[in-house]
């Protein structure tokens, strides 16, 4: 996949991630130097977001992921200096537990990954299960996310309710 920056033109990291696949496990150093393993198997859904500069992270996208704050945990990898997250984050009161700007081996691993100084902008869904359910990358790296349709997949992935066999139905009530 190409992205445009600044009127060039990029090949991104050589593995490009398909909806309906295992997300990779991936350890990211977060800026309270704890690391993560994430995009796996997890307790909730995982709203992973990158951002070539923090500051892209607006109201819009903010409000959009505090609805479904129970259902979710949300990672933003980014490659802004310090200085840029710590005002993003007193501005939205993100917890620095979730973000990081260590992102040279999460960007190789889900293939947004550009070079040694920049990454994609993109949006991954990972279910519980570790699958991924949906991506946005948008084809230039200052253009915005859609965030209708991304506000109707995650909708989709936060209300899914599993098919099949019920209790009930097993033990034939």
């Amino acid at each position: 996949m190409e992205v445009t920056y600044k009127d060039e033109i990029y090949t991104l990291g050589q593995k490009e991630r398909k909806v309906e696949t295992e997300a990779p496990a991936v350890r990211v150093e977060m800026l309270n130097n704890e690391t993560k393993v994430i995009g796996m198997m997890a307790p909730k859904i995982q709203v992973l977001i990158t951002l070539p500069c923090i500051k892209a992270y607006n109201n819009a996208l903010h409000n959009i992921l505090q609805k479904y704050s129970s259902k979710l945990v949300t990672y933003i990898i980014t490659k802004s200096a310090n200085e840029n997250i710590e005002k993003i984050k007193a501005d939205y009161s993100l917890d620095e537990g979730f973000i990081s700007n260590n992102f040279k081996d999460f960007s190789l691993k889900f293939g947004v990954n550009i070079n040694d100084n920049l990454l994609a902008k993109s949006i991954f869904v990972v279910d519980k299960e570790g699958i991924i359910k949906y991506i946005q990358i948008p084809s230039n790296i200052e253009t915005s996310f859609d965030l209708e349709e991304f506000k109707t997949k995650l909708d989709e992935v936060a209300n899914f309710r599993q098919k099949g066999h019920t209790h009930e139905n097993w033990m034939g009530a």
